[in-house]
């Protein structure tokens, strides 16, 4: 019996709670009790929540600086990550301790904050999303500061990655700030990774030449330069018959450290060389012309070498101007 009571009792109560109005608007008043708690502090109180802040902050510098220092040694790029995740965590404990040292009570007042984080996260979501970005690239290291990198349609070297942008000064001097999500999301093609890089460079011969030994000779001229890898065979093939020559292609190898500008412009010149040395010249575009009756054109070529007026000037026939009635002059 007087177990039953007390169940009757307590749902009794229970439903009195639910029924109660003020229960309902506990979470909508942390915002403003936080408040009330605030406009009762001194200015002593307040003095001393700054100096724990900024004590936070100095630390926060401090520790960054540290963890810069101490993970700089294994990566560079992650070594900023790490530091302003450190003064990140060093500064909010600093900030959460200085309200608590003078009774201001953080837990309802981020309560009620909640559905405002909520909405600047709906609008912040391509800077998230970048940030999001920068940590991963800084993770995985998919490329170093200084590599030569082609991002999508921007190629160039590696001036720093941030936790939102990748830094990139391309190869005609321009300094771009790419966003991160932007190179997660494309193919990233880094040229230093493997230290080195194959040119090709398309030479055309005539048809009168012989392709393998043309071939042979510019592979030997190339070879020789000082910009081509030893290790790498130079392989000269045939790629194309163009309407007026044979098209080689010439693939060499060299160090990332070379300017792949320079590289292919010695391989030019190297195979222009071979060409002239051995009487092989570039041939000039060549058009053939067929014609449908050519002992016509032949006998109207042959009328106007017998006839004595043809040495004359050309003769000229007048035409009115559609737009002026003047009359203009030109040959027939």
């Amino acid at each position: 019996m007087t177990t039953s009571a007390l169940a009757f009792a307590t749902r009794l109560r229970l439903r009195q709670s639910d029924s109660d109005p003020s229960s309902g608007s506990d979470g909508e008043s942390t915002v403003s009790d936080a408040a009330d708690q605030a406009k009762g502090l001194s200015a002593g109180d307040w003095l001393q929540a700054g100096i724990i802040v900024g004590v936070a902050i100095a630390l926060a510098f401090v520790v960054a600086l540290l963890i810069r220092r101490l993970v700089r040694r294994r990566n560079e790029m992650l070594a900023t990550l790490a530091g302003r995740v450190a003064a990140t965590i060093v500064f909010v404990i600093g900030f959460v301790y200085g309200l608590n040292s003078i009774g201001v009570a953080v837990g309802p007042l981020v309560g009620g904050l909640g559905i405002g984080g909520l909405a600047v996260a709906f609008a912040m979501k391509s800077i998230l999303s970048n940030i999001l970005a920068g940590i991963l690239i800084q993770l995985r290291q998919p490329f170093q500061v200084g590599h030569l990198v082609r991002l999508g349609d921007y190629f160039g070297r590696i001036e720093a990655v941030t936790l939102r942008t990748v830094d990139m000064e391309t190869l005609d001097g321009e300094y771009v700030l790419i966003p991160a999500a932007m190179v997660v999301e494309n193919p990233i093609e880094n040229w230093t990774t493997l230290g080195k890089r194959r040119e090709e460079v398309i030479v055309g011969i005539s048809y009168d030449t012989d392709p393998d030994e043309a071939a042979a000779g510019i592979k030997q001229a190339v070879s020789e330069l000082d910009v081509v890898l030893d290790d790498k065979e130079v392989k000269v093939v045939i790629t194309e018959f163009a309407g007026s020559s044979v098209n080689l292609r010439v693939l060499a190898w060299h160090s990332i450290d070379d300017h792949f500008l320079d590289v292919t412009h010695a391989i030019a010149a190297a195979a222009k060389r071979w060409l002239e040395q051995n009487d092989r010249g570039i041939p000039f575009p060549i058009r053939t012309l067929q014609l449908d009756d050519p002992a016509a054109i032949a006998s109207a070529f042959n009328r106007d070498d017998s006839d004595p007026t043809s040495s004359a000037s050309p003769r000229r026939s007048t035409r009115q101007s559609p737009s002026s009635g003047d009359t203009v002059s030109g040959p027939s």
